[in-house]
């Protein structure tokens, strides 16, 4: 996986952290739009609680970068998303990573 652009002050490392993976067909679910569902989903918000995606990476530029191709190996993006580290990859994967006390609120 790519590295997160997070810097290495901007987390608590004593904090606990949960770690979701969820697995998408990227032909029939853009990237961009299972990012804000997937964070709604977990949290248990609504997706209008959050701010726009677009406020934080160009949706389309996801998008685009993982799109299904005939890449030898997998391409990433990370990024940071509403307080949740996001990485996106060109293999369907979707991995959250949230402080454990963020889930279900």
């Amino acid at each position: 996986m790519s590295k997160s652009n997070r810097r290495s002050g901007d987390s608590d490392p004593s904090q606990p952290t949960t770690v979701t993976r969820k697995q998408f067909d990227w032909t029939e679910t853009r990237p961009s739009a299972a990012v804000t569902e997937y964070i709604s989903a977990m949290t248990g918000r609504e997706q209008t609680d959050f701010p726009p995606l677009y406020e934080t990476v160009d949706p389309e530029a996801v998008d685009s970068l993982v799109a299904p191709s005939d890449r030898a190996s997998p391409v990433s993006i990370s990024f940071e998303y509403a307080g949740h580290a996001v990485t996106v990859r060109s293999d369907g994967e979707l991995v959250v990573e949230a402080p454990s006390a963020k889930i279900g609120r």
